[in-house]
Order: C-alpha cells, then sequence, then structure tokens
C-alpha cells in the first residue's frame, strides 16, 4: 500500500508550453525546511517541501559529523488508515567544511544522505550523496548550514508500504543542536524498522535529473 502525500506541503509543478504553474505552496520557514523533488517521468516532476522540527548533531570518533534531522506527525484521528507518519533524514560527511577556507560548488560531494519515511504499515529509505555545507557557534555550539542538491534513489523498504518517489532531488538549510543522545537514539528507530543500515554503494550508471 502507497503511503498518499496528505503528510506533505505540496507543491505541484505542471509544464505547459514552457509555462510553470504553480498549484500550492505553504509558508516559508528558513531553518530546518527541505525541499524535495520527485521526477516521475518526462514532464512530469512534483515539488514538495517539509519543515522539520527535530535538528541535532554528534561528532563521529573520526571527527566527522551525523547530522539528523526528525518530524513526527500523529493520526488525524482513530479511523485514519495511515496512522502516524515520521521522517528522518539524516546525513553523515566524509569530511567537514570550513568557513572560509572550503571551497564549495553544488558539484561536489562529502557525505551520505539518507531520507526515510516511516508509517505505522512500514517504511521507505531513500539514499544518495550531497554536499553539506556547515560552520559552529564557537559560544552556543549551533550548527547551521545547507544541504546542497543531493539525489536520491530508493534503497530499502519495510512492510507493506510503496514506493513514494522515484527518482528525486534534495536540498534544504538546517540549525542544528548538539545531542548525541538524541542522534542514537533517532538513527536506533530507523534500524529497528529497517536493520542496520548497509554501506553506500553510488551507482553504476548515474544519470542526470
Amino acid at each position: 500500500m502507497a503511503i498518499p502525500n496528505k503528510w506533505l506541503n505540496v507543491v505541484r509543478v505542471s509544464w505547459f508550453a514552457g509555462w510553470t504553474c504553480v498549484l500550492a505552496c505553504g509558508c516559508s520557514e528558513r531553518w530546518n525546511k527541505f525541499e524535495i523533488t520527485n521526477y516521475r517521468g518526462i514532464g512530469d516532476v512534483e515539488y514538495f517541501h517539509e519543515t522539520f522540527d527535530e535538528c541535532f548533531y554528534s561528532l563521529t570518533p573520526d571527527n566527522n559529523l551525523d547530522l539528523v534531522l526528525r518530524l513526527h506527525t500523529p493520526a488525524a484521528d482513530s479511523g485514519d488508515e495511515i496512522g502516524s507518519v515520521t521522517q528522518i533524514i539524516h546525513v553523515r560527511t566524509l569530511f567537514n567544511t570550513i568557513p572560509g577556507r572550503t571551497y564549495a560548488d553544488r558539484t561536489m560531494i562529502n557525505g551520505v544522505v539518507n531520507y526515510t519515511i516511516v508509517s505505522d504499515h512500514g517504511g521507505a529509505c531513500y539514499e544518495g550523496a550531497g554536499f553539506l555545507y556547515c560552520e559552529k557557534s564557537n559560544r552556543t555550539g549551533e550548527l547551521t548550514g545547507e544541504l546542497e542538491l543531493a539525489k536520491l534513489r530508493p534503497n530499502r523498504r519495510a512492510g507493506s508500504v510503496g514506493n513514494i518517489f522515484d527518482r528525486a532531488e534534495i536540498c534544504g538549510e538546517f540549525k542544528a543542536y548538539p545531542d548525541r543522545k538524541r542522534v542514537v537514539t533517532i538513527l536506533n528507530e530507523l534500524d529497528r524498522v529497517f536493520g542496520l543500515q548497509p554501506r553506500y554503494q553510488p551507482p553504476d550508471h548515474p544519470d542526470p535529473m
């Protein structure tokens, strides 16, 4: 059973004679708002956006970064066939950027990106790679930055959840707080649904979107 997109703030864009028509949109938030572009087919593209209400980070033993964002949406009512829905973004960097010293552009890759959607019936996980730029406040420990365009493909599924996205792209800005315990708890939440995350394998023949 495929999860309807009732819990995403949907922005559908249709193309006709080269014109773009925005059919719906939501409110604007800067921090922890991520945009997802779903490529269903030629000329058939969907735009989604979601603002996450939890964002934490921790450093790995080799001083790289685990960043997690989470949003839990309870079931609308007792008769809701979908039930509650949880969305989680996990980014693990391969190196840490240094503000003012690390050159950055949209073609660079420095991290593995996972976007997961879990309902009461199972879940779907999408994986890819992208570039994460961030800087840390020495006073508060807050981490602010941006995930540049990351390309995602279906990675794992659990339960009776169907394919929600096809080829997708994700990007957004974030403000994260240091909390290793919360990061571990959220990642364990995913492991309980899907099992341990396999090692990332780049696609054999990546195609441009």
